[in-house]
């Protein structure tokens, strides 16, 4: 009996704890396009990246793509040798470190045009505290801005520990009898 109740508090655990990491869509419902209404650095601004978020990129495969780049080459908007280069039209990409990340489109002539986007990932904390959610920015006429993501992450999120918070419940009375 002990060691179900062992098994189920670290399932609880990960279910709570996986629902940490958060999915920033790149340019809301317009993805990453040459003219977009935003700069997409006002965007990034506005939003606090952590290690495992990840950001998706939507665009039109063949005509565009998503080049992670040094912060030289994003400068000059370099394209002819990136650290990765993405071209699947649906590209989802992890931050596996906390630091600058920069990002410029492939396509001829739409670096120059605005279509980049430095990321700042948040340095690792190595206390146990609680993640608030990316602030809330709700989408006005001139921004167009997509939903904040922590809309349906943080919902998920409480999904996850009302769960756990269940199972612990049902775990302790199943203990008491």
């Amino acid at each position: 009996m002990a060691s179900t109740a062992i098994v189920l508090v670290g399932v609880v655990l990960g279910l709570v704890s996986s629902g940490w990491a958060y999915e920033f869509h790149v340019g809301g419902s317009h993805g990453w396009v040459e003219h977009h209404h935003e700069k997409y650095n006002s965007w990034a601004e506005r939003n606090r990246f952590q290690v495992n978020d990840t950001l998706l990129f939507k665009y039109n495969p063949g005509k565009d793509s998503v080049l992670v780049v040094t912060e030289t080459a994003y400068k000059s908007c370099n394209v002819t040798s990136p650290i990765q280069s993405y071209t699947d039209g649906n590209t989802i990409f992890k931050f596996n470190h906390s630091g600058p990340f920069y990002f410029i489109s492939g396509a001829a002539g739409h670096c120059n045009r605005g279509q980049r986007l430095i990321v700042v990932v948040l340095a690792i904390r190595h206390h146990k505290s609680h993640r608030l959610p990316p602030p809330a920015v709700a989408p006005t006429p001139s921004t167009h801005g997509s939903p904040p993501p922590s809309s349906s992450a943080s919902g998920s999120a409480v999904s996850r520990v009302y769960l756990g918070v269940m199972v612990a419940m049902a775990l302790g009375r199943a203990l008491l009898i």
